[in-house]
């Protein structure tokens, strides 16, 4: 039997968690008002941790990218056996599959994230109209995007690699050369002729790689620059999102004083209950997500950020020619 809206009843109700825990009736109305605002949080912390996931994996890729420059610079030559090229080809292509399947959940899970949970159809058209733009703008996304199909049902996404020396040469007054250093570059490629044949290159990109001319494409520059359009897209959908957290979290804010006004002491731990279900509402829950929101922005210039450790002869780089000044 429905109850008079604003009236509250045992149907409905705030409980903190534990045996000796206070339990506060609410009305009907402000159990779907608490419950839509928890469901608005629960259902943005969702997206965001399948991007952040997303995130690790193209940190992941790069960490590698480091880690084998590294083992290279410090390894006799009679180490670069067949086994040595194997892990690096396998390592490679466990990180680009790892990157590749979670742009793809984050591209199939927001949709149905959004259509059920957020101001519905906004949210979703939103998420939509971006997902377009970004696939517009980007050759990397788009190469990406047909990358992930071609990698689960034709071959592996790693055509080839190379890993390089390149030494910086220094001239002395007399005019005699010699070497200042050596840096050692990994390059790993995407095979174009053997993708642009799949089946899963689609009539549009092909003619996008003819255009270009490349037998290869470094996938240092198309995962980096397939980060930062990634990044452009969850960044729109943030600032879209940020306004309903905003509310929502005010919303279980105002149940907590609610819950504490109604016991004469502060409520810790709730959980709405109604309806035959009990749902944990955690209090700093937006402040979570908001903090959240401020991680990875760095991405929007992956395309050109690239780290090396090679010293810059500038005599203030160097321990003992600089005298550092304390406050």
């Amino acid at each position: 039997m429905k109850t008079e809206a604003n009236k509250p009843t045992d149907s409905y109700s705030l409980s903190e968690w534990g045996m000796s825990g206070a339990k506060i009736t609410i009305s009907e109305d402000h159990f779907d008002a608490l419950n839509e605002a928890l469901t608005t949080l629960v259902s943005v912390s969702e997206i965001e941790e399948i991007f952040q996931v997303f995130a690790q994996s193209f940190i992941r890729f790069e960490r590698d990218l480091l880690a084998i420059a590294f083992e290279c610079s410090y390894e006799s030559e009679e180490s670069f056996d067949e086994e040595f090229f194997g892990s690096v080809r396998h390592r490679f292509n466990v990180n680009i599959i790892t990157i590749l399947t979670a742009w793809k959940s984050y591209d199939d899970q927001c949709n149905r994230i959004l259509k059920r949970a957020i101001n519905p159809p906004e949210a979703k058209e939103f998420n939509c109209k971006v997902r377009k733009e970004i696939f517009e703008a980007h050759r990397s996304y788009r190469i990406c995007a047909l990358l992930r199909d071609y990698a689960q049902h034709r071959a592996l996404p790693l055509g080839s690699f190379s890993i390089g020396g390149a030494y910086n040469i220094d001239k002395d007054d007399a005019g005699f050369k010699s070497k200042a250093d050596v840096g050692f570059n990994v390059s790993p490629y995407l095979d174009v002729l053997k993708f642009k044949n799949s089946s899963q290159c689609k009539d549009y990109l092909k003619k996008e790689l003819d255009e270009l001319g490349f037998e290869k494409i470094d996938i240092k520059w198309l995962i980096r620059s397939f980060a930062g359009a990634m990044y452009k897209r969850h960044s729109k959908l943030r600032t879209f999102l940020k306004p309903k957290i905003d509310e929502a979290g005010k919303q279980i804010a105002d149940g907590y004083d609610f819950a504490g006004n109604a016991k004469d002491g502060k409520a810790v731990n709730l959980r709405l209950c109604g309806n035959g279900v009990e749902r944990d509402m955690k209090e700093n829950l937006a402040a979570i997500i908001q903090k959240s929101f401020k991680t990875r922005t760095s991405f929007e210039r992956a395309e050109r950020t690239y780290m090396t450790s090679r010293i810059e002869k500038d005599k203030q780089t160097y321990a003992g020619d600089v005298v550092t000044q304390r406050p």
